[in-house]
């Protein structure tokens, strides 16, 4: 994250906390990577409203949304009016219905200050997969470490491997 940066297509840091592993001026050049046009994705559980969250480093200037706790119950995700219009939702097999056609997540990691566009959204509208523009660069913060559960067809499935690979195209 200091000699090759420039190198990297998209940084993908998956239920990351920080362990000591990574200096914090890797933090600050991944933030200066992203505003002059590299990509992000953090695909968040309870970890990022933990006191040990990525978002507790220089990444916070381009993290679209700040953690302020943990939601535990069900819901299906929705798109938000927003996200049926987007790139990475539009149209998304199983959001027509109503519910939508696919498995029940069962945690959300709940923000404030939300500046980026929310296309998917958790219980009480609450967004859960935040896609933001930061300066050349963009970020998508996924907000629940519970896509798995489509992965692994619980109730059902659902569209994960559409949704990361139009998400990956996006960013």
């Amino acid at each position: 994250f200091q000699q090759k940066i420039g190198e990297f297509q998209l940084i993908i840091f998956d239920r990351y906390a920080r362990q000591g592993v990574l200096p914090i001026i890797y933090f600050d050049n991944i933030a200066r990577y992203v505003r002059q046009g590299g990509a992000v994705l953090v695909a968040a559980g309870p970890d990022y409203a933990s006191p040990t969250s990525i978002w507790r480093t220089p990444l916070d200037t381009v993290l679209p949304a700040e953690p302020v706790g943990v939601i535990e119950k069900p819901f299906y995700a929705h798109l938000s009016d927003a996200g049926k219009r987007h790139p990475v939702t539009r149209d998304l097999e199983g959001s027509a219905q109503e519910p939508p056609h696919w498995s029940r997540w069962f945690r959300l990691v709940n923000t404030k200050n939300n500046n980026g566009t929310s296309v998917l959204e958790g219980p009480d509208g609450k967004p859960a997969l935040v896609l933001a523009r930061e300066g050349e660069g963009r970020v998508a913060l996924l907000l629940s470490d519970h896509i798995w559960l489509w992965a692994r067809g619980y109730e059902g499935g659902g569209p994960h491997i559409d949704l990361l690979r139009r998400l990956s195209h996006w960013l």
